[in-house]
């Protein structure tokens, strides 16, 4: 009796390894039990995410079948080849996707096909499934990381820019109240103001000098445009010269180097007619002397015209009478 017990023993004891066995492989294993039909399918992905035979697969979420095969593709070499099954009649269609996907952040991969949509027809068994690659995300920091890397290059860049373009701004600042300066104003002004006074005092010894100041007289009238147009230049970079100075800073250099010829040629102007000037002095000297003969003559003429007024009509003046006893 004793012995018959401990067979009856041994007995349970194996049939509930068994029965831990299989319930192991139903639910841990993916395996069937009960056999239901179905039926198999191939896709081909780059990245098998640690998929291996016995791997869930899922039809919109829910579980439809498993992994039966995961190697490398002996066609092509750069892709792994995934076979699986699902049960009979799960509707995957051609425009179904099968892409590796996870249960939360922390959960296992498994392969996931998408549903398709409702008109697209159903797909065959033995098809393919195209499928749908995942971004890692060792890629996504790798991105990340050569997007960090990148900008703090631009950010480094463009501090170095900055510092380079605020030393050029304030070195054309220095420049531009340089140019503009009460000194420069002042000299400006007296050197106007000397040529008024030198051309009102010499208008009218001019006459004859015209001639020589024709090409002098032609480089004036730009020199006085182009003095006004940098004047107006001037005014308006003044007034806007905090909002514009960046976006105008060639505008800013071309005035200034207008600003610089105008000057040049304003100084050249000057020189030109003392110049004139000089070389015209003693015709200046002879003229006047002419005139001022001339003058007395005029003068001369017309007090004999006043005494003696019958001299315009007779070739030859009467002699003078001589008083009474006189011969």
């Amino acid at each position: 009796m004793a012995r018959n017990s401990e067979e009856i023993k041994v007995g349970v004891m194996v049939v509930a390894a068994a029965a831990l066995f299989l319930t192991a492989a139903v639910f841990v294993g993916g395996y069937n039990v009960l056999r239901k039909k179905t039926v198999a399918y191939t896709t081909y992905v780059k990245f098998a995410g640690g998929l291996q035979p016995g791997t869930f697969v899922r039809f919109g979420g829910l579980k439809v079948g498993t992994v039966r095969s995961a190697d490398i593709d002996p066609q092509d070499s750069t892709r792994i080849r995934l076979r699986f099954e699902v049960n009979a009649g799960t509707p995957l269609r051609t425009n179904s996707r099968a892409r590796i996907s996870s249960l939360g952040f922390l959960g296992e991969n498994y392969l996931e096909v998408s549903p398709g949509t409702r008109d697209a027809a159903l797909l065959p068994p033995d098809s393919e499934v195209p499928s749908q690659e995942i971004v890692q995300l060792a890629d996504v920091f790798n991105n990340v990381n050569n997007i960090t890397v990148n900008a703090n290059k631009l950010v480094n860049d463009l501090d170095d820019r900055l510092l380079v373009v605020t030393d050029n701004f304030n070195q054309l600042i220095g420049n531009l109240n340089a140019v503009v300066g009460p000194e420069n104003r002042e000299h400006l002004n007296a050197s106007l103001a000397n040529l008024d006074a030198m051309l009102a005092e010499s208008r009218p010894r001019l006459t004859r000098t015209l001639a020589s100041l024709e090409s002098t007289s032609a480089k004036l009238g730009p020199t006085i445009e182009n003095a006004n147009q940098t004047i107006n230049r001037a005014g308006t970079l003044a007034t806007n010269l905090n909002s514009v100075v960046e976006e105008n800073r060639k505008e800013i250099r071309d005035v200034l180097l207008d600003l610089g010829r105008s000057l040049l040629e304003a100084r050249q102007l000057i020189m030109n007619l003392n110049d004139t000037l000089d070389s015209n002095r003693a015709n200046l000297d002879e003229s006047l002397d002419n005139i001022r003969v001339s003058s007395q003559n005029l003068k001369q003429f017309t007090d004999t015209i006043k005494q003696r007024p019958f001299s315009l009509i007779r070739i030859k003046a009467e002699k003078d009478r001589v008083p009474g006893g006189g011969k």
